[in-house]
């Protein structure tokens, strides 16, 4: 599917070659964890970190420090039928303070969408604009006191601003997905937003992480709601991003593991999800965000064995930028949807992002190897065409 397509038409042989480079160093999970104790203590002494800037993976991985330099990027990505979703690279925000400037540049985002065409989607991470310890709160059903109920309106009224935001823009805006643990309490404030935004068109779309044991009977509970109340459903299907992390934190708890007990489970989720997606896109909206190569082509042959056009308006593809290009623009090819998630924001605040894509990434050895393979066979290939 891929070998006969062009795969890397908006690199230069240089570009490939530096990205081969750090693709290779991204296969060692000692080299990445090596780099998160070097950041930290380089954090700790003050470097001026800007002097590493070639070293970090940020022109890989990320497109500028704000929404103004992603414009070039954007462009060269539109101009082979690629969109792009600018994502904001700030995490763990934790105050009041905070919440509020990752909203606004949120909207700032959703802005620019609005008058340019090649960013069909804003996205926000709801713990950037609310507090991760209100969301595990409310999800385990504690009474919020006073003051934290007046904070959970306020995290209630930038979501609202956001979704009406996108709307008055003509723009879908995507909810990131969370850490299991408050997951829940973030469903509280996103799912009333999708019947209130989605009766007429998709407004707003949810993310569902299929390694979670529970989400592919909650996507399933949702088509049924949106079918009985009247609403457009849009979801975004993805793996998920956190594995490690709630292993270890239900192995540390000593609760049972909210994740798929293999990944035999976890891909017999996703597929089921997938289908349901595709046998309801006269109705609902689905991004299929995947690395997978396997699914992507899963997607490609249901659909043409279903005679469903990849370029149905109701079915997207995505990938996150510097990743997975032969997948990205091949799909654009055969005049699929596609777009790329691309990061932007500071390097002193993208670093932490990037460092944590790493270790995703790293945790899946060979999908990183074949990223190396693609990336030696388009440099071959150019070198044998002169």
């Amino acid at each position: 599917m891929y070998n006969t397509l062009p795969q890397y038409p908006h690199k230069s042989t240089r570009e490939l070659k530096a990205s081969l480079f750090l693709f290779r160093l991204l296969s060692s999970r000692f080299v990445v964890r090596t780099s998160l104790h070097l950041w930290r203590f380089l954090q700790h002494i003050r470097f001026p970190i800007k002097l590493l800037i070639g070293f970090t993976g940020y022109g890989q991985f990320c497109a500028g420090k704000d929404v103004a330099s992603c414009f070039a990027i954007a462009e060269k990505l539109a101009h082979y039928k690629v969109f792009s979703v600018l994502d904001y690279a700030n995490e763990h925000a934790k105050s009041a303070a905070d919440y509020d400037h990752n909203a606004a540049v949120v909207l700032e985002t959703i802005a620019a969408a609005k008058r340019n065409s090649a960013y069909p989607f804003a996205v926000v991470k709801p713990s950037a604009i609310g507090s991760f310890e209100l969301y595990h709160k409310k999800g385990l059903g504690h009474k919020l006191n006073a003051n934290e109920q007046l904070i959970w309106t306020t995290m209630q009224q930038r979501f609202e601003q956001l979704a009406k935001a996108a709307k008055q823009a003509a723009v879908v805006l995507m909810i990131d997905a969370e850490e299991s643990w408050i997951q829940d309490g973030v469903d509280m404030l996103v799912l009333p937003l999708l019947r209130k935004y989605n009766n007429l068109k998709v407004v707003v779309v949810l993310t569902i992480q299929l390694y979670l044991k529970d989400r592919n009977d909650l996507y399933k509970r949702l088509l049924k709601d949106a079918d009985e109340k009247g609403y457009v459903l849009g979801v975004k299907l993805v793996r998920g991003a956190y594995m490690e992390k709630e292993r270890s934190r239900a192995a540390a708890l000593k609760i049972s593991s909210p994740v798929c007990n293999n990944k035999y489970e976890t891909d017999s989720q996703y597929k089921d999800a997938l289908e349901n997606a595709l046998k309801n896109l006269n109705k609902h909206f689905c991004i299929v965000a995947t690395h997978n190569q396997s699914d992507i082509n899963w997607v490609v042959e249901y659909c043409s064995r279903t005679n469903i056009s990849l370029g149905n308006p109701n079915l997207w593809f995505s990938q996150l930028y510097g990743m997975r290009d032969y997948i990205s623009f091949s799909l654009a090819k055969q005049n699929a949807n596609v777009f790329k998630y691309v990061p932007f924001g500071p390097l002193e605040q993208a670093v932490p992002y990037l460092i944590r894509r790493a270790l995703e990434n790293s945790a899946m050895k060979s999908q990183t190897l074949q990223e190396c393979l693609m990336l030696k066979k388009e440099l071959k290939k150019r070198k044998l065409n002169g």
